[in-house]
């Protein structure tokens, strides 16, 4: 005669222990997902501006279906990538500047944001390589064409003559392409780029009266 199955009642002690588990769960979840961001992060770091997903999953430790259990393709794997490091430089880019007049501010502006760009420069990189294939990256791209040429408009006086030229002028001196095709194209180091782009600002703000 087989066995009936027994009742098992679960008592209240073992509810926080259920929840223990689903924490233990999530955790471990997390932990995956933050391998991955950080394989996708050091494989672009040494080149490879758009790992695979097998690449990914082979640098994390993990399965290839984990990176597209945590990522429903590889173009949202590299938007979170992005949005984590947006989140950690952005209150950079917002922190006040210390000098006084106008000129001074945007020279310094230029100088603070290249040592930022120069942090995030290969899966920024990446992004405007693959815009034209994906309107997430695309997206991306706007928006921080958008911050780089608010931040020179928040400081350039309106009342200027010639406004508009010397604020299009200033916006290609100082922009993160201009700085990427100095330190990749060019092959300067971080201290020449800057030199050059401070006398391309220079210049600029020496042409206005």
């Amino acid at each position: 005669m087989s066995k009936k199955p027994k009742l098992v009642v679960v008592k209240d002690e073992n509810k926080p222990r259920a929840a223990s588990q689903s924490d233990g769960r999530r955790q471990r979840s997390q932990r995956s997902r933050d391998k991955i961001l950080k394989a996708c992060w050091e494989l672009m770091l040494n080149g490879d501006m758009k790992p695979s997903a097998a690449a990914i999953a082979k640098h994390a430790g993990v399965g290839l279906r984990s990176v597209f259990r945590h990522f429903e393709d590889l173009d949202t794997l590299l938007r979170e990538l992005m949005a984590l490091i947006y989140d950690e430089v952005t209150p950079e880019f917002m922190t006040p500047l210390k000098a006084n007049h106008w000129k001074d501010q945007l020279l310094e502006l230029m100088e603070r944001n290249v040592m930022i760009w120069e942090r995030i420069r290969v899966p920024h990189t990446a992004g405007e390589i693959g815009r034209f294939k994906s309107q997430v990256l695309m997206d991306d791209y706007q928006r921080s064409r958008n911050l780089e040429i608010s931040g020179i408009k928040a400081i350039l006086p309106k009342d200027l003559d010639n406004y508009e030229n010397v604020l299009l002028a200033l916006d290609a001196s100082m922009s993160f392409s201009t700085m990427r095709r100095l330190r990749e194209d060019r092959k300067l180091s971080i201290s020449k780029v800057k030199m050059v782009m401070t006398f391309m600002v220079q210049s600029v703000l020496d042409g206005i009266e």
